[in-house]
């Protein structure tokens, strides 16, 4: 069953909890973090199927070769050489730029998990 796979937050205590609370709304599970230590915990223990992060406050989450394999959406203030060169190691990875669109961003967050909005191979950037 989708809705039984589990999406990490990665960002700063008041956003997490809001994009969590728009998350558990559509029915999906969610995991906080406000700490690189803390991701790493729920990513080694829990089965993460897809992270959500927010750039820069996650970089050195984004950095670490954990993420890698894991669908990755990065929410972002704007765009940097640095961010891009971050995407790039990101393998399955997208990344939005902020304010979002909650309408959109609910519509990635179910294909990634419901399979069909294939980020393999490369990164996005919208």
């Amino acid at each position: 069953m989708p809705f039984s796979k589990k999406i990490l937050i990665i960002d700063e205590d008041g956003f997490s909890k809001v994009c969590s609370a728009i998350l558990k709304n559509e029915g999906y599970q969610t995991k906080l973090a406000v700490s690189t230590e803390e991701a790493v915990r729920h990513v080694s223990n829990n089965g993460i199927s897809l992270i959500i992060s927010s750039y820069p406050y996650a970089m050195s989450f984004l950095n670490s070769k954990l993420v890698k394999d894991i669908p990755t959406i990065v929410l972002s203030d704007d765009l940097s050489n640095e961010l891009i060169e971050i995407m790039k190691r990101i393998k399955n990875s997208i990344c939005l730029v902020k304010p979002l669109d909650f309408d959109r961003f609910k519509y990635i967050v179910r294909g990634i998990i419901n399979g069909y909005l294939n980020l393999s191979g490369g990164n996005i950037i919208a």
